[in-house]
């Protein structure tokens, strides 16, 4: 796909292009791309200005223009962030670029559904040029976008001496803004490429997901057509400025910058400083948006509750086992697995001694026969399944919402070491991303392109024509599946991704618990118990 040549000359945005690759105008300059397999392919694009220097924590900026040609056929680096199996690691912070791929031979105009994916990593990881739009857009004739944003404390630190530098006082959120600014750019420019500026959905997964539903909750988020959240919900109520300006003073002052600082203090700090102070064991949570007034004037689940967010049709689901991911992987990096007394240390430790007594007796050991799957088992229902669930029925007062559970224990594993011993995390974290993005592999363990059965490959061109049919209608469907039916409260009705099938499903909330943790969460989002669950 990348540095392919057109074998004819190619007519392009009323410019021609010879032997080399489709050209576009945007409102920034021209673009050449590069063709193959049917898809051409815009590599690299500038949306913002380098956040280095002065602009080190300061919302994004408009890119420079620029004159002639410019080349777009080798992606922009990733954003600072560690090595990891979610991310490659790199230091630039240069690095506000997104891609753009569409069918080959789409005309200015074509007003293909625009699909702006935003990637996961714990707001810690990731890049966009992970994820190859190819199979979406052969299955549903769509424009892909894929984007970097700020990650780690680069994207996430709020500080009261950067609030004190804008008349908003906004601070925290840098990575969020990189988002929108990223979506406003594809507003802009999405008719060059043949896309629909006024059908855009944004989809994501994990910290993308949790972005997803950020950028719906933000009065500042440019408007879309439709929005899709894979396993993002699983933070009831983000952190609170206090918290977070209380992180960042400790953090900074064990650089060398102890308050009162400066923001040229800060600003002085290197890439590696500002890496090597997260640790994405620990601080996982903390490095997140956060309700700052400005960009996140409330709490996502407080604003979808009271209608103060952007009304469109949401997809939103999550995987029968989520957490398993990450109980295998703390035991991959040292960690030993859980025994039935530490399976009960933890929980009392985590939820005091009343409250965790009643989860023991919820979820004992003997369910699966070992206490590391009793564990995932709990924090899959109470952190990911029943946030889902909550979050379907306070979105779908006001909105249309379609909901999924992926059902697959057999899903391809990439983000797990080869070892003929490892237990096997089925439909885990992550687990549907190879569905939607076969390409993808995993940066640590160089893992993929998955490998598929026969039924999986049914399921999976199920599933991206459903995704793909949302971002074109606002409602998913498939020949295998149908037109899926809103979620209704009252029936709990979601559509279980089964291999080779997707059928509609009314047991999620009882499978997973979501009455016994309806008090917890609730009183975790700040909601009353009056809302709808």
């Amino acid at each position: 796909m990348r540095g392919a040549i057109f074998a004819a000359m190619f007519l392009w945005s009323g410019h021609v292009a010879a032997q080399s690759g489709p050209i576009v105008t945007t409102s920034y300059g021209q673009l050449q791309g590069s063709t193959a397999n049917g898809i051409s392919s815009f590599e690299g694009v500038p949306y913002a200005a380098p956040p280095v220097g002065p602009l080190r924590w300061v919302a994004p900026q408009l890119p420079t223009p620029w004159q002639g040609v410019r080349q777009a056929t080798q992606f922009g680096p990733q954003c600072a962030q560690p090595f990891s199996q979610f991310g490659h690691q790199g230091d630039s912070e240069d690095c506000l670029y997104l891609n753009v791929q569409v069918p080959a031979g789409t005309l200015p105009g074509s007003n293909l559904p625009v699909m702006v994916w935003i990637h996961g990593g714990a707001f810690i990881t990731g890049e966009g040029w992970d994820y190859d739009g190819t199979a979406l857009i052969q299955a549903g004739n769509v424009m892909v976008v894929t984007l970097n944003y700020r990650l780690g404390l680069l994207g996430f630190m709020a500080d009261p001496v950067l609030a004190a530098e804008n008349q908003q006082g906004q601070t925290g959120n840098y990575g969020l803004l990189d988002q929108q600014a990223a979506i406003a750019w594809v507003k802009q420019n999405a008719t060059a490429f043949g896309g629909n500026p006024k059908n855009i959905t944004i989809f994501g997964e994990s910290a993308g997901g949790q972005s997803v539903q950020d950028n719906l909750a933000s009065p500042s988020a440019p408007k879309v057509h439709g929005a899709i959240i894979e396993s993002g919900a699983y933070a009831p109520a983000l952190p609170t400025l206090a918290f977070e300006e209380s992180y960042a003073e400790a953090t900074m002052a064990t650089l060398g910058c102890p308050m009162p600082t400066t923001a040229a203090c800060l600003r002085a700090l290197s890439v590696a400083q500002l890496i090597a102070a997260v640790d994405p064991e620990t601080d996982t949570g903390v490095i997140s948006p956060v309700v700052d007034g400005v960009v996140l004037p409330l709490q996502p689940l407080q604003a979808f509750n009271s209608g103060q967010f952007q009304r469109v049709p949401v997809l939103n689901g999550s995987n029968h086992d989520e957490y398993r991911l990450f109980v295998i992987l703390a035991e991959v990096l040292g960690a030993p697995p859980y025994t039935t007394q530490t399976f009960y240390d933890t929980v009392l430790a985590a939820f005091g001694q009343t409250f965790g007594e009643q989860v023991i007796s919820h979820y004992p050991v003997a369910n699966f026969g070992n206490a590391d799957y009793d564990y995932a088992a709990l924090v899959t229902d109470a952190g990911f399944a029943c946030d889902a669930h909550l979050v379907n029925s306070l979105l779908a007062q006001y909105v249309p919402v379609y909901s999924y559970e992926l059902n697959d224990p057999n899903a391809p594993d990439l983000f797990l070491p080869f070892d003929p011993n490892m237990p096997n995390a089925g439909d885990a974290h992550a687990s549907e991303l190879p569905y939607f993005w076969p390409l993808l592999q995993s940066p640590l363990f160089g893992k993929g392109v998955a490998q598929f059965t026969q039924q999986q490959q049914v399921l999976a061109l199920g599933m991206r024509q459903s995704w793909t049919s949302f971002a074109r209608y606002g409602r998913p469907l498939s020949p295998r599946s149908g037109a899926w039916l809103p979620y209704s409260t009252a029936k709990d009705n979601i559509y279980t991704l089964v291999a080779p099938t997707i059928q509609s499903y009314t047991g999620f909330a009882a499978n997973h618990q979501c009455g016994f943790w309806k008090d917890y969460l609730l009183n975790e989002a700040g909601l009353p118990q009056t809302v709808p669950y």
